[in-house]
């Protein structure tokens, strides 16, 4: 039998979520150094009555939960929009599982020149160049362009141009690497990479990719590019060789499923990972959007299920729900529960995983209880720094939970 969740008593769900959300925050401290969900606490507060915190598998025999292999890490790729872009989920996740499975040696996986296109970037990394660089991007696009996980592609014409990565802010793990993947289209150009100043060498190349490996153990790198023609990137992927789990994380403020769509490399960049679970986090645009139509939502979303799954058949893909939002900051939207109701349904057709946020966060008008709790941005839309990181406690328990 199918496993769902149905909310009835809204009055105690409340009246639990509230004392759970207390109870998670008295332990919070700003720098996150502890973890804070832990059984004594979750008991107090009625989450394990209400059984919301968990993935449900549709799935025969998923990659669930995160386990570690002594041979190979485990990956995990998480795409999304501005919910993801900021990093403040996704970097809580990273750190808690390398915390949990004692992994000292954190990667940092995909990462992408978001302060250079002039947008907001995780607090993990920052990019420099003093080149010139044309950035596309995959909203409101009508054809497939040659971006990847993040949605992003960035050109330059410059003669031999160069780009500097800097791994930053200790407090989400002291993460640092010695293989560097360079997200490349070397398809109609022949341009080759160099570091300055570090040895390395070159282990692996097609047209899409150029995977170096260095000496040694670094925080930072400077790529030197040489080639005729027009340089076209998309990303690189910064790996420890010595992890035992790699999270790679991806978000574009504004995107939706149909966006997705349109980004040309992402099926060959997952491949590339190869992960064991693929979490896609898409759906809150979508359901914003004044003209959303759920045939169209659940036909382009089964679209981009199909086409991950024909790129990577051994992944386990997992769906969340978008979580509780206002409209205008003054009504709820009417959209969430269809586009809810459809990702589930599509999780179920595809053999996919769901979490279902939007349930644990207490359904409909429980960003109001949120914002009471101080976690919420002023537009009642995003969650803030502290609701991203509580957010990213709740994943991570239910990726390390049976299921």
């Amino acid at each position: 039998m199918v496993k769902t969740l149905r909310l009835h008593n809204t009055g105690k769900l409340y009246a639990a979520i509230t004392i759970a959300l207390a109870l998670l925050l008295s332990g919070i401290p700003q720098t996150t150094e502890t973890m804070v969900i832990d059984s004594k606490l979750k008991r107090r507060s009625g989450l394990p009555v209400l059984g919301l915190n968990q993935i449900i598998s549709y799935q025969n025999s998923p990659n669930l939960p995160v386990t570690l292999n002594s041979s190979t890490p485990f990956r995990i790729v998480h795409i999304g929009d501005s919910h993801i872009q900021a990093g403040f989920l996704t970097g809580e996740v990273r750190r808690l599982l390398a915390h949990f499975y004692c992994d000292s040696a954190v990667s940092m996986g995909y990462v992408f020149p978001y302060n250079l296109a002039g947008t907001n970037s995780p607090g993990d990394y920052t990019f420099k160049s003093d080149n010139n660089w044309v950035f596309k991007k995959i909203l409101a696009s009508e054809e497939p362009i040659k971006t990847g996980l993040s949605g992003i592609v960035m050109e330059s014409s410059d003669t031999n141009p160069s780009l500097s990565v800097s791994l930053k802010n200790q407090k989400l793990g002291n993460k640092s690497f010695d293989e560097l993947t360079v997200l490349i289209d070397n398809s109609t150009a022949a341009f080759t990479v160099n570091t300055e100043g570090v040895d390395s060498e070159i282990i692996s190349k097609d047209k899409k990719h150029i995977k170096l490996r260095f000496r040694n153990t670094v925080s930072e790198a400077t790529l030197q590019f040489k080639g005729e023609g027009k340089l076209s990137l998309s990303g690189l992927i910064l790996e420890n060789s010595a992890s035992k789990i790699v999270y790679h994380a991806a978000g574009l403020n504004g995107a939706d499923v149909k966006s997705h769509l349109q980004a040309g490399e992402l099926a060959n960049q997952l491949a590339l990972i190869n992960p064991q679970i693929v979490i896609v986090s898409l759906g809150t645009n979508d359901a914003y959007h004044p003209l959303f139509n759920a045939k169209t939502f659940i036909a382009m979303l089964d679209s981009l299920i199909v086409n991950m799954k024909r790129a990577i058949p051994q992944s386990t893909i997992l769906l969340t729900t978008p979580g509780d939002h206002l409209v205008s900051r003054k009504q709820p939207n009417p959209n969430l529960l269809i586009a809810k109701e459809a990702i589930i349904n599509t999780a179920i057709k595809n053999s996919c995983c769901v979490w279902d946020f939007h349930s644990l966060m207490g359904g409909e008008g429980s960003i109001k209880m949120w914002n009471t709790m101080g976690l919420t941005a002023p537009d009642l839309l995003h969650l803030n720094a502290k609701g991203y990181q509580l957010q990213g406690e709740l994943l991570f328990e239910a990726l390390t939970n049976n299921i």
